[in-house]
């Protein structure tokens, strides 16, 4: 064969490996670019009578005006102060910093101020992201309702009427027929769940995906995305520590 043609023959093996390899990477690149959670608000809004805090700021307790993001306690929500859900028995995620509380107290309550349900609960003994699961054993929450729930901080021997607060809005929404996969626990369920503005649904269903592979790098980039695209930046790294 003519050095000509070699030189050709050569040329054109190098360009086929060459393509081969860059399809490889494109695919095993590909769930990193498809794994990115970018929650799409709804636009709903909380009732004006969702202002949160309480009568008195208590930095050791966690919650002062004059701290940064990042070291009050802090509901995870939108900007909007509430969130969708398609669930009768919802869970809320808040993340708790480093406090002299030892307890809080927690409750819901429908839109006409009615109690729903409540209960003291103890806190981890570590700053991070703390999950209150509305028990099943509670009323279920009904659909096209909204309610308000509170975290009330326990700095003191008992509770007081003002110890610090804050809290956060839920409105059950019917269940879409476009959204019957999203109940499998997969990413694709999760970017799904934040397309369509189901907050809480979104935030549990990844948070539940991290406890089953806390190892999995694109599952905490993913959790780093959602917190960031609605303006929770400071505490997208914290940890989910119950």
């Amino acid at each position: 064969m003519p050095t000509k043609n070699k030189f050709l023959l050569r040329y054109l093996q190098l360009g086929t490996a060459l393509l081969i390899t860059l399809s490889a990477l494109s695919i095993w690149t590909m769930p990193s670019s498809a794994a990115r959670v970018v929650f799409k608000p709804p636009g709903d809004r909380a009732p004006k009578t969702s202002a949160g805090g309480a009568s008195r700021n208590d930095s050791t307790c966690g919650i002062a005006s004059n701290k940064p993001p990042g070291e009050n306690v802090t509901p995870l929500l939108p900007e909007s102060d509430i969130g969708l859900t398609l669930a009768e028995h919802p869970t809320i995620f808040i993340y708790v910093p480093e406090t002299s509380a030892k307890a809080v107290f927690f409750s819901i309550q429908d839109a006409n101020s009615n109690n729903i349900y409540q209960d003291y609960l103890n806190l981890p003994q570590k700053a991070g992201i703390i999950r209150v699961k509305l028990p099943i054993s509670s009323p279920g929450l009904k659909v096209d309702q909204k309610y308000k729930w509170s975290l009330a901080m326990i700095c003191t021997p008992s509770l007081e009427p003002d110890s610090p607060f804050v809290s956060g809005w839920i409105h059950r929404v019917s269940f879409a027929n476009t959204l019957n996969n999203t109940q499998n626990l997969t990413l694709d369920s999760v970017i799904k769940l934040a397309a369509s503005g189901l907050w809480y649904d979104t935030i549990f269903t990844l948070a539940e995906l991290r406890r089953a592979q806390p190892n999995n790098q694109i599952l905490t980039t993913s959790w780093q995305d959602l917190l960031n695209s609605v303006g929770l930046n400071a505490i997208a790294n914290e940890p989910v520590i119950n």
